[in-house]
């Protein structure tokens, strides 16, 4: 289960929180809830790839701390028309999952896996 992520249901809940999202595994800052966006009619979706790895993926507009690697491919795209390029943590290279590009509107977006992202600032503790 994802550390520390809530599930947003809305992009005004998105902004008015405006969450921070951090690697899960260094703590490097990925994106920010008022980047979230609404692809196929939702924030959140629930993916599995060919080799039958489950992934739930949230969208974003903008993810600054990943940078995507590799050419962009079309095969088992998870949405229609858009190619995709692995993401992984600017600072310790987890995979935190896959920037889209299209010919439509968004032509970019991101596809983060949850297990890869917490709302946990480096260095806090939680509350007890």
């Amino acid at each position: 289960m994802p550390r520390d992520v809530p599930s947003l249901h809305s992009e005004a809940a998105a902004w008015e929180r405006d969450i921070e999202y951090f690697c899960a595994r260094c703590g490097a800052p990925v994106t920010r809830g008022r980047w979230e966006m609404a692809i196929n009619g939702g924030f959140e979706h629930v993916f599995f790839n060919p080799a039958g790895m489950v992934f739930r993926v949230q969208c974003f507009k903008e993810a600054p701390g990943a940078i995507a690697l590799g050419a962009a491919s079309g095969q088992f795209t998870w949405f229609r028309g858009y190619l995709w390029r692995l993401c992984s943590c600017r600072a310790c290279d987890l995979h935190l999952g896959w920037r889209y590009e299209g010919p439509d509107q968004p032509r970019i977006f991101f596809g983060l896996i949850r297990d890869s992202l917490t709302t946990q600032a480096p260095g806090r503790s939680r509350p007890g």
